[in-house]
């Protein structure tokens, strides 16, 4: 009997402490490691049953008056707004002012394959309707504010890559419908639909739709870095309607996850939908758990949330400065969760003088069907570019040895042999120098 008490001892024990943090200042160090070689600026923070076990701040929401992020600091969540959206919409068609099986026709008709296109296929990307973001028109709507109207026009003009149903492909323009749906079901903008359904019921502070970055309202701003932070263009959300126009706070996302798994906005039956048939929340597994959530990017801020049924913990990090994947930094947070190993990331780089660097200048080939990659020098530093694709700087850790810290590539060049290694996630790959 004793022997089996200590046995509920110690896995009661094992599971409590695989649901907090186990070494803080570990975890402080390796995101001090990134703010102190500006490999992102960003804040995170991870919640259990709602209540905080863990924050950290790296860089600042505004750089020019070194002012750090806090609490109320807000950031543009991206294509997180489209689970608000998914929400949304699941709650209009348990109000019954919607189907799943309704056709896009009854609401858009002059959008390709209206007829045949259902509010089903919207919700999990298989519409087949062309993502915006790929069309000719797609800066014009970073750049410019349009009416609803003609951001309709615009919708009307896409194509059609594919039948619905045929396969799952990514589309901004599936959930700007979506967004457009909602006003025509409610009769009332987006905004005030995310405010009386989700916005006012959860209490959520610092949640809304935005357009330009407000400084005045502390709204972090966006920096790209070019050998150091510069600060970005401030561009508007306005075009952006039900797929990425939200403004919020890590806190006030997490809460909204939190509430969606606790059954506080929509149904289990319509929650199953959402994890299950990826329409609003996406599945990303770590180890044994299964884990729920979106990213979002939009004009130079990344956000990723994720939701932990299991264990009830919430996590969201949002960046206003990106060199760095966002899923390998919040990677960190879940090793530390679940005690697997691991380790202060070394950011310490070599530099070396442009003769040094001559011998890998030159044009590379993977096969013969690939692009030429061209490595070159510019302004003292090695730079790497495929095709029309941008230039990316890569830094030398050792002699030979070069990383592109954003997407964890690592390139060996070996000169005498006129060849070079990369390394990414997907895989190995050997190109030869061709000139």
């Amino acid at each position: 009997m004793m022997k089996n008490y200590y046995l509920l001892i110690l896995l009661f024990s094992q599971q409590i402490f695989a649901q907090t943090i186990h070494n803080k200042s570990k975890l402080d160090s390796v995101y001090n490691a990134f703010g102190a070689y500006d490999k992102a600026m960003f804040r995170i923070k991870v919640q259990k049953e709602g209540k905080d076990i863990y924050e950290k701040n790296i860089g600042f929401a505004d750089l020019e008056n070194e002012t750090v992020p806090d609490d109320n600091t807000k950031y543009r969540i991206g294509s997180v707004t489209k689970t608000f959206t998914a929400v949304l919409i699941f709650k209009a068609i348990e109000e019954g002012k919607l189907k799943q099986t309704d056709k896009l026709s009854k609401f858009f008709p002059r959008v390709k394959n209206a007829d045949i296109i259902q509010i089903s296929n919207l919700l999990e990307h298989t519409s087949g309707i062309r993502s915006y973001d790929k069309s000719k028109f797609y800066d014009d709507l970073k750049y410019k504010s349009y009416s609803k109207e003609l951001l309709l026009e615009m919708i009307y003009k896409l194509p059609s890559d594919f039948p619905p149903d045929y396969k799952f492909s990514y589309s901004n323009t599936g959930y700007a419908l979506l967004g457009f749906i909602l006003e025509k079901v409610y009769g009332k903008d987006y905004s005030e639909i995310l405010k009386e359904k989700i916005i006012g019921s959860l209490n959520l502070q610092n949640t809304y739709t935005g357009n330009l970055t407000d400084e005045n309202n502390n709204e972090a701003k966006s920096y790209v870095y070019y050998n150091n932070w510069r600060k970005k263009e401030n561009l508007g959300l306005n075009n952006f309607i039900g797929a990425g126009n939200i403004v919020s706070t890590p806190s006030d996302i997490n809460t909204f996850f939190k509430a969606l798994f606790d059954g506080k906005l929509v149904s289990e039956k319509s929650l199953i939908q959402m994890k299950n048939l990826q329409k609003g929340l996406f599945h990303y597994p770590y180890e044994s758990k299964n884990m729920y959530g979106h990213t979002g990017s939009v004009l130079g801020y990344l956000t990723f949330a994720l939701y932990i049924p299991e264990d009830k913990i919430a996590i969201c990090i949002a960046e206003n400065g990106v060199r760095y994947d966002i899923g390998d930094i919040l990677e960190y947070v879940l090793n530390d969760l679940y005690d697997d190993k691991y380790e202060i990331p070394d950011f310490k780089r070599i530099k070396l003088d442009n003769q040094e660097l001559q011998q890998y200048v030159g044009k590379y080939k993977y096969t013969d069907e690939s692009k030429d990659l061209n490595v070159y020098i510019l302004n003292d530093k090695l730079y790497l570019q495929q095709g029309d694709s941008p230039e990316i700087l890569i830094e030398a850790k050792v002699k030979n040895k070069f990383v592109y810290d954003t997407n964890k590539i690592e390139l060996l060049f070996s000169p005498e042999k006129k060849k070079m290694t990369m390394t990414t996630k997907k895989g190995i790959y050997t190109y030869k120098k061709i000139d």
